[in-house]
């Protein structure tokens, strides 16, 4: 009898050393390949990924991605970072994303933050991973469709009044979007032209900014001197407005000229610089807390409880954050993450808690539904930052 319990003691000391590891390893590894290395978003993401995995029982690696989403250079920086205990693959890049998921076929991959252009438009270098099992969709960052871009801003130049204006855009080999978003731009003008009592002008083509600030001398050409608004489809915080300030203090446009774009940079200069009768009058952004989806996706697909009603491979916008008023702006700076100088004060001012997000996670909630958590993630706006 003692031997029979020495050897049971004996097989559940050794069980017990076995199970432990995989205890403490928890479920793996996620890297994050990033399209930014700073800034307020960039913080906030680490932050609140890290939030989640912690939650969740994974952890979260940072990789960032090449600057100029060369594919050699994702693959080289994920070649990197990649360890076995790597389950999957968050990525705000879509250059080489194809060599990544063929190196690494059981990684599970999820997009965020990008257009995944390469992936989802026919041609595209990336087009085949819509044919393989490991890759779980996208949530980009704000309008996936440049057309929607175009529009929504082509409504607030009507809105504000402005007569004069003018566009600036990304290469379009890099950035299709801005291309597409000019043209629906210029359509939308042109229909509203047709009944109003003062037209719109769009003064010239689109300036393309290759990835460098708008020149002063830009300033010098024919009908740049008096314009109402520069509407910037770039990143227009960090490659026009610069060249706006230095414009104004020369004297070589008009005073009151405002500007219309896309992103967020919470520098407090710049900040101070948004709203009404300030330099920029709008910025449109992805909802901080999307990438609450991108979490939810891989979560599901890790712990072999994918989503009963997951319809496949999909992409689509984020929430999207429309920033065109000083109340906004303000709201934005004094109550969002985006303020936040530390990691507790980002969490406490996100617009969920683990306790409101984590019901939508099928590991924690096995009944929880693919289409309310995708609700849940694109239902984020500023106005829920106003007190």
């Amino acid at each position: 009898m003692k031997k029979l319990i020495a050897i049971v003691l004996t097989l559940a000391l050794l069980l017990g050393i076995a199970a432990a590891p995989a205890s403490a390893e928890g479920k793996g590894k996620i890297l994050y390949l990033s399209n930014l290395n700073s800034g307020a978003q960039y913080e906030f993401y680490v932050a609140y990924m890290n939030m989640m995995a912690k939650e969740l029982g994974y952890t979260v690696e940072i990789v960032y991605g090449d600057t100029f989403n060369d594919p050699a250079g994702n693959l080289k920086n994920v070649k990197n970072a990649y360890t076995s205990d790597v389950v999957g693959l968050i990525s705000c890049m879509d250059g080489g994303l194809i060599n990544i998921m063929e190196e690494y076929p059981d990684m599970w991959v999820v997009g965020f933050f990008s257009d995944f252009d390469n992936v989802f438009n026919p041609g595209g270098t990336s087009e085949g991973i819509l044919q393989k099992d490991h890759f779980l969709g996208l949530m980009g960052d704000n309008y996936i469709s440049g057309t929607s871009v175009g529009e929504a801003y082509a409504e607030e130049v009507i809105a504000r009044g402005y007569k004069k204006v003018a566009t600036c855009i990304f290469p379009i080999y890099a950035y299709p979007k801005h291309t597409e978003a000019d043209a629906a731009f210029r359509a939308y003008i042109a229909k509203y032209n047709e009944t109003a009592a003062e037209p719109i002008e769009i003064v010239g083509d689109a300036t393309v900014l290759n990835f460098t600030p708008l020149e002063t001398n830009y300033f010098f050409e024919d009908g740049h001197d008096d314009l109402d608004c520069i509407v910037g489809f770039c990143a227009g915080t960090t490659f026009v407005y610069p060249t706006v300030v230095e414009a104004k203090s020369m004297g070589i446009c008009k005073d009151s000229m405002q500007i219309i774009t896309g992103g967020f940079d919470n520098d407090p200069d710049l900040m101070a610089d948004c709203g009404d009768d300030k330099n920029i009058v709008r910025l449109t952004t992805a909802a901080f807390e999307s990438i609450i989806w991108p979490m939810a996706m891989m979560d599901a697909a890790v712990s072999g409880h994918m989503y009963k009603d997951y319809p496949g491979v999909e992409r689509m916008d984020s929430a999207i954050m429309c920033i065109n008023s000083t109340e906004k702006f303000e709201a934005v700076v004094n109550n969002s993450p985006m303020g936040a100088t530390n990691d507790a004060d980002r969490l406490s001012k996100a617009l969920a808690s683990w306790d409101d997000m984590k019901n939508y996670f099928t590991s924690v909630n096995p009944d929880a539904s693919y289409a309310e958590m995708t609700a849940f993630c694109q239902s984020f706006t500023v106005e829920d930052y106003l007190k």
